[in-house]
């Protein structure tokens, strides 16, 4: 298989890590937070030179997620894993392109559920 179709299943991958939960990037940059590797994930969002990860804590950051993001790419985890070690970094910076998180919309969750509780 050629790099672009994996590197178009890795972008799917991370498409979907980032809408696990409903909470973007915050929530991905939440998650390697907690595995203890936040300013890694920080240096992919500010610009400048992004710093490494390996393939272990990018499987303990995801945790869960990974399976599925695995079995939306057709890889195992593992590979899927070593296959983000490279790539995500890079589309972390693409995704962020002036160096900040963008914010959730505020307040949509509230209207809502104010919504469906009219109805």
């Amino acid at each position: 298989m050629s790099a672009m179709p994996d590197d178009r299943l890795v972008r799917r991958a991370v498409f979907i890590a980032t809408q696990l939960g409903g909470g973007g990037l915050l929530e991905l940059r939440a998650r390697f937070v907690r595995a203890g590797v936040g300013p890694v994930f920080d240096s992919w969002v500010a610009i400048g030179p992004n710093l490494p990860i390996d393939a272990e804590t990018v499987s303990t950051a995801l945790g869960d997620s990974l399976a599925v993001m695995a079995r939306a790419t057709r890889r195992d985890d593992a590979q899927l894993a070593h296959m983000l070690v490279d790539v995500l970094p890079q589309i972390i910076d693409e995704m962020t392109p002036n160096g900040v998180l963008p914010e959730p919309p505020r307040g949509w969750f509230a209207r809502l559920r104010a919504l469906l509780k009219g109805a």
